[in-house]
């Protein structure tokens, strides 16, 4: 595939899957809870900005983070922002984007709230959640398992190890604190399948085992950090084998963790994990796709 097609496509899975995550973090931390205040709620917002790859403002209300990380078209991290991205990456690579999928993300854009009031935020941030569960069933649904598919799902599984590592690495979770690593689980969206597995109460030491080292669970770190592994794998040139080889070594360090030692492991682990996603990340915008950053 051209350099130019390739890094459409990954930057559009790449804004699909963000759209996600930076929705379900704002539903959890900042709309579905009564927010902290005074310096605490700054803190929250802080290292909620932080994860999701913000500008980090230490005097921000959560509320102000809310905006924009939701809204606000002029900062990269928004779901606006990401909108945006992926709709003009599909449109950069519309002869090999299906017109189904098309269909979806121009309508999501066409249909992307300049202002949304506070008691409707939660209803905004389920909608968005829905649009990026859409356009991923698209893919999942027509795609051929080509190179189309390779990069869609590459740019998604780097988004979502890299925050997922940076997650479970800051200052939002608390070790000893079930409620926050309820939190943690409901983030990520994983709350149902740790209760499924036979965890009817959170326990911090078997939440940060699930999350950390599960394989089953798309959700964990193991599992996205194997799957992006195997897709740097198929699809990675040359250019960047230093970055993909330090990738490996990172999922290798999180794969000899043992589970009752997850807790202990976590702030290591999470830091070499997010930073060898970010290099890949970097890398392969520099050296492969080498192409004009998306309009947004």
């Amino acid at each position: 595939m051209l350099s130019h097609l390739a890094g459409s496509v990954y930057r559009l899975g790449a804004a699909v899957e963000h759209t996600d995550v930076v929705a379900r973090l704002l539903d959890v931390y900042v709309v579905r809870r009564q927010p902290p205040a005074g310096p605490q709620a700054q803190e929250l917002s802080a290292a909620l900005r932080s994860v999701v790859g913000a500008t980090v403002l230490l005097d921000a209300e959560p509320a102000v983070t809310l905006d924009a990380l939701a809204l606000d078209r002029h900062e990269p991290a928004s779901i606006a922002s990401a909108v945006a991205v992926a709709r003009d990456s599909a449109r950069r690579a519309r002869e090999v984007v299906s017109t189904e999928l098309w269909d979806c993300l121009d309508v999501t854009r066409s249909r992307m709230p300049r202002k949304v009031g506070g008691d409707r935020a939660h209803d905004f941030l389920t909608w968005a959640k829905e649009r990026s569960a859409l356009a991923v069933g698209v893919v999942d649904g027509d795609a051929s398992r080509d190179e189309v598919w390779a990069f869609f799902t590459l740019g998604r599984s780097i988004t979502r190890c890299r925050t997922t590592a940076a997650l479970l690495g800051s200052a939002l979770l608390d070790d000893e604190s079930a409620d926050s690593w309820s939190d943690a689980l409901r983030g990520c969206g994983a709350r149902e399948a740790f209760r499924r597995g036979a965890h009817p109460e959170v326990e911090p030491a078997e939440a940060a085992a699930f999350l950390l080292l599960d394989t089953n669970s798309p959700r964990a770190l193991a599992f996205l950090a194997h799957r992006a592994a195997d897709g740097l794998a198929g699809v990675a040139p040359a250019c960047v084998a230093e970055q993909v080889a330090g990738f490996r070594r990172a999922v290798a360090a999180l794969d000899a963790v043992a589970p009752d030692d997850a807790l202990a492991a976590l702030a290591g682990v999470t830091g070499q994990l997010a930073a060898a996603a970010a290099a890949v990340d970097a890398a392969l915008e520099e050296r492969v796709f080498q192409a004009a950053a998306p309009v947004t």
